[in-house]
């Protein structure tokens, strides 16, 4: 992979903000183990990844990724910012994050782990 890790997921935010499915499941391996939210169980392959990725834009709108910090290795990408949308209750919602998302040989994401905080939707920002 020759492509700086950054920029592959730079790319997935477009993905992401253009809600564009297919464009955007094809940034994971078939097998991606994917821990939407570390503690909970993960979602084992590209079929779940998609259905919770329905699931997620049907709930919120108006979704920010932002990454503040990252660190890159030969494997693996260091993220943290926060995301920032509004629920389904039309709350908006800002939470900060890190995240570790590991990388095959061929650029596809094979796993990825969230670790985050939810902020409280009627605290001030």
């Amino acid at each position: 992979m020759s492509e700086a890790k950054i920029d592959v997921i730079r790319r997935l935010q477009q993905a992401i903000a253009a809600k564009d499915k297919a464009d955007f499941l094809d940034f994971f391996a078939p097998e991606v183990e994917y821990h939407y939210h570390v503690g909970t169980r993960p979602l084992m392959g590209r079929d779940w990844v998609e259905k919770f990725i329905t699931k997620y834009w049907a709930d919120n709108s108006g979704s920010t990724w932002v990454i503040e910090r990252h660190a890159e290795t030969d494997t693996h990408l260091f993220t943290e910012g926060r995301e920032e949308y509004v629920n389904a209750s039309g709350q908006t919602v800002t939470h900060p994050y890190m995240g570790i998302i590991e990388f095959k040989p061929d650029g596809k994401i094979v796993g990825w782990r969230d670790y985050f905080q939810m902020a409280d939707p009627n605290a001030t920002h």
